[in-house]
């Protein structure tokens, strides 16, 4: 499958690129890799139309310039593609994010081998780089865990790595699927189960003592209240994937649900919010 690389060069750069990211997410753009000037996004190029990159919201910042530029990337391309520009990323010094082209410079607590291909989810982002922060102080031994909106798998692997029992990393897209299965295989995992779907594919049984959703504000109101039905007594659910301006609403939702609201942080005008069931 060919997919159409668009090129998106910004002046200022923070915050027109996150929120760029975010509205060509919603128009169906499946990748996205952060430049020192830019983005690039990428989408089959089957879905793809001019029509897509018009009235894009960066145009209501203040004296920005957006210049976008596309050019389709050939099927057999697409691992140099990846290749000549996805970096390792290192959270808090203590997980390195890499890919198998990457030479290891040094040791970490928790390596994690990623081959990212058009699945959301290398670390790069600010909305995954919160959320493993966020996990890495976690008590995970033992746990259940559900990664909802998997993407390539990486919050789902680490989960494992730190000591998780029982894994179900889900995604509704078929690429972020196999994906995930790749990147479970590469990393030795055999506690994630991997189930391509919605919110309505979380197995009926399962109970979960962490949830990690990292998806965008409409769907995760929208679905809050599947997640929180399969939440343990005393369990922790990790949201992200929007902006600091709309913590008002995901709290609004989330405390009607019955959720406790444990803390928030920031990363480039991100926002990662943890809450807690009542024990």
């Amino acid at each position: 499958m060919n997919y159409v690389e668009v090129t998106a060069l910004l002046q200022p750069l923070l915050p027109a690129r996150e929120v760029l990211v975010v509205e060509l997410a919603e128009r169906g753009f499946e990748s996205f890799v952060e430049t020192e000037l830019g983005v690039k996004a990428y989408i089959q190029e089957p879905d793809f139309t001019p029509q897509l990159l018009e009235g894009l919201m960066t145009s209501d910042i203040p004296e920005q310039r957006l210049d976008i530029t596309t050019v389709v990337i050939v099927d057999q391309n697409w691992n140099a593609q990846w290749e000549s520009s996805f970096e390792p990323i290192i959270v808090d010094e203590q997980c390195l994010i890499r890919a198998p082209f990457h030479a290891v410079e040094k040791a970490y607590p928790y390596t994690i081998t990623i081959e990212p291909k058009m699945s959301f989810g290398t670390g790069h982002h600010a909305t995954t780089h919160l959320i493993v922060s966020a996990m890495l102080p976690m008590d995970c031994t033992g746990k259940t865990v559900l990664d909802m909106g998997c993407g390539t798998g990486v919050l789902a692997i680490l989960a494992e790595i730190r000591g998780s029992k029982a894994i179900d990393a889900i995604d509704i897209d078929e690429w972020a699927y196999e994906n995930t299965l790749e990147n479970v295989e590469r990393n030795g995992c055999n506690a994630i189960r991997t189930i391509q779907g919605g919110a309505e594919a979380i197995p009926t049984d399962a109970c979960y003592d962490l949830i990690l959703a990292n998806i965008n504000r409409n769907i995760l109101t929208r679905d809050m209240h599947h997640y929180v039905r399969h939440m343990n007594p005393g369990a922790s659910i990790l949201f992200s994937g929007f902006y600091e301006s709309d913590q008002p609403e995901i709290k609004q939702t989330a405390e009607a649900l019955g959720l406790k609201h444990i803390s928030s942080t920031l990363r480039n005008e991100w926002t990662m919010m943890h809450f807690q069931t009542p024990a």
